[in-house]
């Protein structure tokens, strides 16, 4: 994979496909405001795009999630402009019973919104119905976290791409680390956030929670193997069930997994 180290892969003759950078970091989160954040399903069943402080609050789960450096990005080569982002997170086997998973400390601690604590505890919650690191009986995974695609560079298998590499992306950590990003790195605006311990493991798996059709279609053509199955109906934001306000009644999500070895 001797682009992760040295130079990116050209898609299409349009897109670069690269690891996020310093440079990149700016433009991926403008992508996740922008798209994540007012198209998503999950977004608008917790009416995280109605809420710019809470979608300020995914922007900070994003850059906490880039100190793992291994999220990616495509940009189009053309204007340099970054048109879509895997947030991509290291999930590590909590070695005690009493330790909360990652995402359930983020909706506790850091979220002083309810549309973005709903966001992230309905990730904790799924995440947490199905585990995986059991399933598998490994310890470490590579969680395709957020996923989003400018709205003008989509139908383009850009979601695809970045997923694909992804996957080997989380092969190639076996053998160290492919970047580091720093606290300093990511601006004065996220200075606050802790930087990041070597991890002492690497991924066995890559794992993700689908909760469109587009990337349902995307596990399904890169055979990541669906493990759970829940309606989006089952989670409540001020009363309404998400997939009211997504205008869908038969909205679902899908816990799924690849095995990298």
């Amino acid at each position: 994979m001797e682009w992760l180290d040295t130079k990116p892969v050209i898609f299409a003759d349009k897109y670069r496909i690269e690891c996020l950078s310093p440079a990149t970091f700016p433009g991926a989160l403008r992508v996740i405001k922008e798209s994540f954040c007012q198209d998503e399903y999950v977004s608008i069943g917790s009416e995280v795009n109605k809420n710019p402080i809470a979608a300020e609050e995914l922007l900070e789960l994003c850059a906490d999630a880039a100190l793992d450096s291994v999220s990616l990005v495509a940009v189009e080569v053309n204007t340099n402009e970054v048109v879509s982002v895997a947030f991509n997170k290291i999930q590590v086997q909590s070695m005690s019973g009493s330790e909360k998973p990652f995402f359930e400390v983020f909706a506790e601690e850091r979220c002083t919104q309810e549309s973005s604590r709903s966001l992230i505890q309905f990730m904790a919650t799924v995440d947490g119905r199905c585990n995986l690191f059991d399933k598998y009986g490994v310890d470490c995974s590579l969680e395709i976290m957020f996923l989003a695609t400018l709205r003008e560079h989509r139908h383009k298998k850009l979601g695809m791409i970045l997923c694909k590499y992804s996957v080997e992306l989380a092969k190639k950590i076996k053998d160290g680390p492919v970047g580091k990003l720093t606290v300093q790195d990511l601006g004065p605006k996220y200075s606050m956030l802790k930087s990041r311990e070597p991890f002492g493991t690497y991924p066995k798996i890559c794992q993700a929670i689908w909760t469109s059709i587009g990337s349902q279609k995307i596990g399904k053509v890169l055979n990541f193997k669906v493990h759970l199955t829940v309606p989006l109906k089952e989670f409540i934001f001020e009363g309404k069930p998400y997939s009211e306000r997504i205008g869908d009644e038969n909205a679902f999500c899908e816990v799924a997994a690849f095995p990298l070895y």
